[in-house]
């Protein structure tokens, strides 16, 4: 038998081990800096993206190694979105091993702006940080939180506080810590104080989240929140409808949309307010700190209308004849965006 044989495919094999051996056992990081540098891995994120990201902060030195050692261990597929912190030391299989392991705790920084509802939330987490959205939507009709608030609701709509937080999770139901998490934290911000002063007005911690709502739905303009939530209680003094649109969006088959139809406002409903006077039978969404202090601090005024002006704040009236000259001037300046965006030129528009 002829004794100097090449054989390719030992060839391959033995390259494979002296490759992982060397970069994935035996080549340690060294950061001059010398401090812990922390990576966010995103849902979406691929070994070739998280690579990148781990070579830019100097944690691994050739990221195209690191990518053959991740293919060939088989780890390219078992990321785990989170934030993980790294130091000097480490070898690629270990930078590897800390991002596909599950039993790791992790810390996942997230911001949920106002005014979300929950499904919103959940797909809002789903995008962000890869949680299951439906099953956060049913982990958030928790028996037992919905009774530590002492409130009678299907859900926790209305009662999970909206912020930034970071997640540290400790087991494998993460939409369940999430939610009591955040469900904890509005338990923290309505105070004895508050508590007391809804005592005062004789409101309820359902109905002030869900008038709170209303007035996150309606507007984001700070200076206008505690006016609006005076006419919306002027009108329930006065027995009126309050009519208000985000109530309707709530309950959309297809979800909010830029503008209402008539039609919508005929959608039968008991958070139909164009149907039904009163608050609705609970919050619509999840309002932040400010709406919530505009719902327990309403301004004193006489007003009992409004409309949007077209650059985020409103008109306010209190007649109706002066409404109706308001609303002629909101469909006035719709009326020339219109024009405005029919005589732009293709690559004009801003």
């Amino acid at each position: 038998m002829p004794k100097n044989i090449f054989y390719p495919s030992v060839f391959v094999f033995t390259f494979a081990v002296f490759f992982t051996l060397h970069f994935g056992f035996m080549s340690k990081n060294f950061r001059p800096a010398g401090d812990d540098t922390v990576i966010k891995i995103t849902k979406g994120d691929n070994l070739r993206s998280v690579a990148s990201k781990l070579e830019e902060n100097r944690i691994i030195f050739n990221k195209l190694a690191f990518i053959a050692i991740g293919r060939l261990m088989g780890y390219q597929d078992n990321l785990i979105p989170g934030e993980y912190k790294f130091g000097n030391g480490l070898t690629y299989l270990n930078v590897l091993n800390t991002i596909t392991d599950p039993s790791i705790i992790r810390t996942v920084t997230v911001t949920i702006p106002e005014g979300l509802n929950i499904r919103q939330m959940g797909r809002l987490l789903q995008r962000q940080i890869g949680i299951d959205s439906a099953r956060f939507v049913e982990e958030a009709k928790n028996d037992s939180l919905i009774k530590l608030l002492g409130v009678e609701a299907k859900d926790l709509e209305g009662y999970l506080f909206p912020d930034t937080y970071q997640f540290r999770f400790t087991g494998m139901n993460r939409e369940k810590e999430i939610v009591s998490v955040m469900s904890a934290e509005f338990r923290k911000k309505i105070t004895p104080a508050m508590r007391e002063e809804m005592s005062k007005s004789n409101i309820s911690l359902k109905e002030l989240i869900a008038m709170a709502s209303i007035i996150e739905g309606e507007t984001r303009y700070e200076p206008e929140k505690k006016t609006i939530s005076g006419v919306y209680y002027n009108r329930i003094k006065k027995g009126m409808k309050l009519q208000a649109d985000p109530t309707v969006q709530y309950i959309l088959p297809g979800g909010p949309k830029n503008r209402l139809m008539y039609s919508d406002l005929k959608i039968e409903s008991p958070y139909n307010t164009y149907l039904y006077k009163g608050l609705p039978p609970g919050p619509i969404n999840n309002p932040g700190l400010s709406s919530i202090m505009a719902a327990l601090n309403p301004e004193e005024n006489k007003l009992l209308y409004f409309v949007a002006k077209g650059d985020g704040s409103h008109r306010f009236a209190e007649s109706y004849e002066e409404h109706k000259k308001n609303i002629e001037l909101y469909q006035q300046f719709l009326k020339e965006l219109e024009e405005k965006k029919k005589n732009e030129k293709p690559g004009e528009q801003k």
